[in-house]
């Protein structure tokens, strides 16, 4: 039928903070045990990047994950559908990185700087610079999962990236629906999105220079948000520095926003970009989506693939446009 599941049994044995309900000496007890903290660099595998500050301390680290989804040293995984089980083929698997985000214990991207947010971005940039130079990755996904209601396993402020060979369902069936649209009107079907959401305003969050928020028309939780370029652009890896800080104010803004809605805010942050070697230029369009995880998976939506918002997306813009300052 199409359905693609990783079987990956090292995943199980991750270390969570969320396990136990929280106290003050349990929150004191993960930090002092937390591998992400600076000074607790033995308990990760060897960075493969380090970005440091003028007195040489790291400020983020990008390391291998332990308990990897998909590795390119191994061939672990299973893929197993409806009709068949088995290996994938005797080739890399793909590669699963941690981006830690801070030396400092902090769990979310509101509590750190412009400055401290925009290096992040930048690094998100590069690592997929770094993956599209190797032709045995397709697709980049990177990703950010906060509270245990998101799947975080640990609370220290990180992203994931993970490199696949192919690409993923998801990713293939927006690329046709992009490219179709294109072909029927000659023009990107985001940058309609981002002229339509830009002039009713119904949707709109906020516009931070050349980024613009809206809550998805469609979403598939209560305040489901995407985050956009005004200018087509279809690859991640083409951000400049000029613009990374921008797109960092507006990240932050749109969380402090959530928080005042969502108490416990637990949410879902995916960029999804263009596959590496996907000739798409003209009609994709890269966008990050924020899915807050405030409503429970349920037998109707595993059963039909659909959703079901309790909150209308214009509805949802004016609470955060007007709670959210």
């Amino acid at each position: 039928m199409g359905r693609q599941v990783l079987i990956a049994e090292a995943r199980a044995g991750r270390p969570s903070d969320f396990d136990a309900p929280k106290s003050a000496s349990t929150s004191h007890d993960h930090q002092a045990e937390c591998p992400f903290c600076f000074g607790h660099e033995f308990r990760t595998l060897k960075s493969l990047l380090d970005v440091t500050d003028q007195q040489g301390q790291w400020q983020v680290r990008v390391v291998p994950n332990k308990f990897p989804a998909v590795t390119l040293a191994q061939h672990a995984l299973t893929q197993r559908g409806i009709s068949a089980l088995g290996q994938f083929p005797q080739r890399p698997d793909g590669a699963h990185e941690v981006i830690i985000e801070s030396p400092r214990h902090v769990q979310d991207i509101t509590e750190l700087s412009r400055a401290e947010l925009s290096r992040i971005v930048l690094v998100y940039r590069d690592r997929l610079r770094y993956w599209a130079t190797d032709e045995r990755i397709g697709q980049v996904n990177l990703f950010k999962n906060v509270g245990s209601a998101a799947g975080a396993s640990l609370e220290h402020i990180h992203s994931q990236l993970v490199a696949l060979p192919e690409i993923p369902p998801v990713m293939a069936a927006e690329l046709l629906g992009s490219q179709e649209f294109y072909t029927a009107n000659q023009a990107c079907i985001f940058c309609d999105l981002v002229d339509e959401e830009l002039k009713n305003r119904q949707r709109l969050i906020v516009a931070e220079g050349p980024f613009v928020a809206f809550c998805a028309y469609a979403g598939r939780q209560p305040y489901e948000t995407w985050i956009l370029p005004r200018k087509h652009c279809a690859s991640f890896e083409n951000l400049n520095e000029s613009d990374a800080e921008s797109l960092a104010e507006i990240l932050r803004q749109v969380v402090q926003r959530l928080q005042t809605q969502l108490t416990s805010l637990s949410y879902n942050l995916v960029l999804h970009t263009a596959p590496m070697a996907a000739n798409c230029a003209d009609y994709y369009h890269w966008h990050f989506e924020l899915v807050p995880r405030s409503a429970q998976l349920a037998g109707f939506e595993w059963g039909t693939g659909m959703y079901i918002n309790p909150i209308a997306p214009e509805q949802a813009a004016e609470r955060l446009r007007n709670g959210g300052r």
